[in-house]
C-alpha cells in the first residue's frame, strides 16, 4: 500500500477575532501563499512550539532546493507535498528531464517518491532511457538494497521511472532528509548522462554507469 502524502488531523473551530487582526493575518497569508486558516494554524503552532506537517514539509523542500546543483532548474511546486525541477540532456536536440519529488508523512517506512519523465517522442531515446533505468535498478540492488530497511519499489515504462525513498533507520533532521533527496537526484542525473554518453556501445555505457555509481554512492551521507 502506498504511503499517504503529508496529512494531519484537522477539525473546524469557531474563533472570535478582531477585524484588524484578521486583516493582518490575511496579509501574511498572501505573502506566504497560504490560506487564512493555514496561516493561523502556522502562527499558533510556532507559538506553542509544535512542528506541523506543513512546516516539516517546508523545511524539507527548502533543504532540497538549497542543495540542488547547477544542473537543476526549479519548476512549480504543484502541491503541498510535491516539488518539481528539470534538467537538460546533452543529446542532439537536448530533451528535458523532469524530476518530481513527493514527500510522505513521517512515521512510515517510506520517506517519499521520485518520478522521472521526459518530453520526447523519439523511440530510440525512449528505448535507451529504459535500458538505463533497468541498469540503475540493478546497480542499486547490488550496492545498497541490503542496507535499506525496506525493499525499493520501482516503476519503469516507456521513458518513465519512479522509485520510492526508504526512511533511514537512524534519526535524521528534515533538513538532512531534504539534502539526501537532492544528493540522490544529482547522482541519478550524473550517472544517467554518463550512460547515454557512451551509447550506442551498451557494454561501455553500463560500465560507465557502474563506475559513476560506485564512486558517488560512497559520498552519500544518508542512503535512502
Amino acid at each position: 500500500m502506498q504511503e499517504e502524502a503529508l496529512k494531519t488531523d484537522k477539525s473546524i473551530y469557531s474563533l472570535v477575532l478582531s477585524d484588524s487582526v484578521v486583516e493582518a493575518v490575511d496579509i501574511l497569508a498572501r505573502n506566504a501563499g497560504l490560506s487564512r486558516s493555514a496561516m493561523i494554524n502556522q502562527i499558533l503552532a510556532e507559538r506553542v512550539a509544535y512542528t506541523t506537517p506543513e512546516m516539516r514539509l517546508r523545511d524539507i523542500l527548502a533543504a532540497l532546493q538549497g542543495s540542488m546543483n547547477g544542473e537543476f532548474y526549479l519548476m512549480e511546486q504543484s502541491s503541498g507535498s510535491t516539488i518539481s525541477c528539470r534538467s537538460t540532456l546533452k543529446y542532439r536536440y537536448k530533451p528535458t528531464v523532469r524530476y518530481s519529488v513527493e514527500i510522505y508523512s513521517r512515521g512510515g517506512q517510506k520517506a517519499g517518491e521520485l518520478r522521472v519523465s521526459f518530453r520526447t517522442q523519439n523511440a530510440r531515446l525512449i528505448g535507451e532511457l529504459t535500458e538505463f533505468f533497468s541498469c540503475w535498478a540493478a546497480l542499486e540492488q547490488k550496492y545498497i538494497a541490503a542496507s535499506l530497511n525496506r525493499n525499493i519499489v520501482y516503476t519503469i515504462e516507456n521513458g518513465r521511472f519512479s522509485r520510492t525513498f526508504s526512511m533511514p533507520s537512524e534519526n535524521i533532521t528534515d533538513e538532512e532528509l531534504g539534502m539526501a533527496v537532492a544528493d540522490y537526484m544529482a547522482m541519478f542525473d550524473g550517472v544517467m548522462k554518463r550512460f547515454l554518453g557512451e551509447l550506442p556501445d551498451i557494454e561501455a555505457a553500463a560500465a560507465a554507469a557502474e563506475e559513476g555509481y560506485s564512486a558517488d554512492i560512497i559520498r552519500q551521507a544518508v542512503i535512502i
